[in-house]
């Protein structure tokens, strides 16, 4: 069986030997070579060719963001994975969306970073289990934070007096427009929110905190 050839890429060379030490105990995986910085580690990996590539986020002058963009770019078959100290879903997501494959943190137990590994080298992402609730949560509320900016300001204060029971008359003469603009509205609202009932309405504002 063909070993997973795996770099190493962190500022702080006793963490990276730590790594590798774990490394070594695994039959199917390889180091075959460490960087402590981004420009070092973008030299040796294109001779190195691994597949896997355990880099920490930051790192001098260039981070592990610009690393990934750059294998991105240039090698898009080597998977990255993120070994950082950094557990908040910013960090999270700008990096599984830049492209890496796994995200952990520097304390992953043994047997979780091997998992992690085979799961990226099987086409996976996988992100450490102690914090993929945040990384889940936070990617619903950037959901509905996405259909919510579909929403012009003018029509998420139509759903607020719609769901206060006035009528098209009633809007058009509050915000001084037609009655005829208040129906275009309308039919933008149902269409952008799915809703097909007031009560439905009244669930999507509430449910996207558009209502109290």
């Amino acid at each position: 069986m063909e070993k997973v050839k795996v770099f190493l890429v962190d500022d702080h060379d006793i963490l990276m030997d730590g790594i590798e030490a774990i490394l070594k105990d695994a039959d199917d995986i390889v180091v075959v070579g460490k960087a402590n910085s981004v420009e070092m580690a973008e030299q040796y990996i294109k001779v190195k060719q691994p597949d896997v590539v355990l880099t920490d986020i930051s790192m001098g002058k260039k981070s592990g963001l610009d690393l990934t963009k750059f294998l991105q770019q240039h090698y898009p078959k080597i998977k990255v994975v993120i070994l950082s100290m950094h557990d908040d879903y910013f960090n999270i997501s700008t990096l599984i969306k830049a492209g890496a494959s796994g995200y952990l943190l520097k304390n992953v137990k043994n047997e979780e970073l091997h998992k992690a590994i085979a799961k990226v080298m099987n086409n996976e992402t996988y992100i450490q289990q102690s914090i993929a609730s945040k990384f889940v949560n936070g990617y619903v509320r950037d959901s509905q934070t996405e259909k919510i900016n579909n929403l012009s300001p003018r029509e998420i204060e139509i759903i607020r007096l719609i769901v206060e029971e006035n009528t098209t008359i009633e809007i058009s003469k509050r915000l001084f427009i037609s009655e005829h603009t208040v129906e275009t509205h309308r039919k933008n609202i149902w269409r952008k929110t799915g809703a097909k009932s007031i009560i439905g309405l009244i669930n999507y504002a509430k449910e996207h905190q558009l209502i109290g």
